[in-house]
């Protein structure tokens, strides 16, 4: 009786591990992975984000950028006091860019600031005094959420 009990016991084991190795079956997703395009970024860098909107760097008179010349932009910042907003320029662009005038920068005709640039104009940087709701506003509209 006891050899019959261990028999079953053992039969009863075997089918149990077979059942559980039969359920990890890899799976398909249920959705398609994304379209959107990969941004190669460093690890020192931004991490930059596409745009979803029409932007343009003008100094009131003259549109220097529009559209298709800002590449991307980036939120940056730990805390409300350093956050701010980057905008990568296309390169034939930032040539064309010096230190004066007064650069702004408006998002789909809507001014959102006064833009500093980097030193190599590739970059045109705005800051806000209330960072913590203006600039995650202002990036969530810019990236058309």
């Amino acid at each position: 009786m006891k050899k019959l009990v261990c028999i079953l016991l053992t039969a009863l084991f075997a089918v149990s591990l077979a059942a559980c190795g039969a359920g990890n079956q890899p799976t398909e997703p249920s959705t398609a992975p994304t379209d959107a395009p990969y941004i190669h970024t460093q690890v020192d860098e931004p991490e930059w984000t596409l745009i979803e909107g029409t932007m343009t760097l003008e100094d009131g008179t003259t549109t220097y950028a529009q559209g298709a010349d800002f590449l991307y932009f980036a939120i940056v910042g730990a805390t409300p006091q350093e956050m701010e907003l980057r905008f990568r320029l296309d390169d034939a662009v930032a040539a064309k860019l010096t230190d004066e005038p007064a650069y702004y920068i408006t998002f789909n005709g809507e001014n959102i600031g006064r833009a500093t640039l980097n030193e190599n104009h590739t970059v045109a940087v705005i800051k806000s005094a209330d960072a913590a709701t203006e600039i995650t506003a202002l990036a969530t509209k810019i990236r058309g959420l």
